[in-house]
């Protein structure tokens, strides 16, 4: 595999900006996607082995949660070894809570919760997106910094955040630091911090967050 200067990354869901919830992404107003005519290679092919990985809490890093979701479709344009646009759907009705071991009951009554109207209303909004706005050079851990515009629901908003690209002949490979998102900006505001009347017990960690680990090939 080449490793290449570009690099593009999608989406997912962690919390706060401290060791144990990621580090918090860059988050802007929605971005103009210039789009790239000219490519010599199209990639909309996802790996049986992608997903993207979800974690989030309660107050204070209590009570954590996790699991996975899984992409419904995926447009990657190449320039040679450059990424020219990007376009990844992902399909919330795969979300998989994984944080309850064998208690499969839990883990459906919390996997019911957040497709609910409580959460992602999953029954109106079935997929969120993300589209590359921006990818350049970065040093260190990660080979690349990615923008990208985030919709979830009827909200969209750019984010900034670090991953690993790696393009061979046809094929794609990403993996993203985990980093994390104020909720909040999707107009996910269910039990925030803060929220009054609500227990404290209750009230859940306003950022979530992702790790990506995402191939695309021909």
């Amino acid at each position: 595999m080449k490793k290449m200067y570009s690099l593009f990354v999608i989406i997912a869901v962690v919390f706060a900006s401290c060791s144990q919830t990621g580090n918090k992404a860059d988050t802007s107003d929605k971005q103009v996607v210039e789009k790239n005519t000219d490519y010599t290679q199209k990639l909309t092919t996802i790996s049986d082995s992608s997903f993207i990985q979800w974690r989030a809490s309660h107050l204070g890093g209590v009570q954590q949660r996790w699991g996975k979701v899984f992409l419904h479709k995926a447009e990657v344009l190449l320039d040679g070894e450059k990424i020219t646009n990007a376009h990844v759907s992902v399909d919330l009705s795969t979300l998989e809570v994984n944080s309850f071991g064998d208690d499969t009951a839990t883990a459906t009554k919390l996997r019911d919760h957040l497709l609910s109207k409580d959460f992602f209303t999953v029954s109106s909004y079935p997929y969120a997106e993300f589209e590359m706005t921006a990818i350049a050079p970065h040093s260190g851990e990660y080979n690349s910094k990615v923008s990208g515009n985030l919709r979830i629901m009827d909200s969209t908003k750019n984010i900034t955040f670090l991953a690993n690209v790696f393009v061979a002949d046809s094929l794609v490979s990403i993996a993203s630091e985990d980093f994390s998102v104020d909720r909040r900006k999707w107009g996910l505001n269910y039990n925030t911090e803060g929220t009054k009347g609500v227990p404290v017990d209750y009230l859940i960690a306003d950022d979530m967050g992702f790790t990506i680990n995402v191939t695309v090939v021909e």
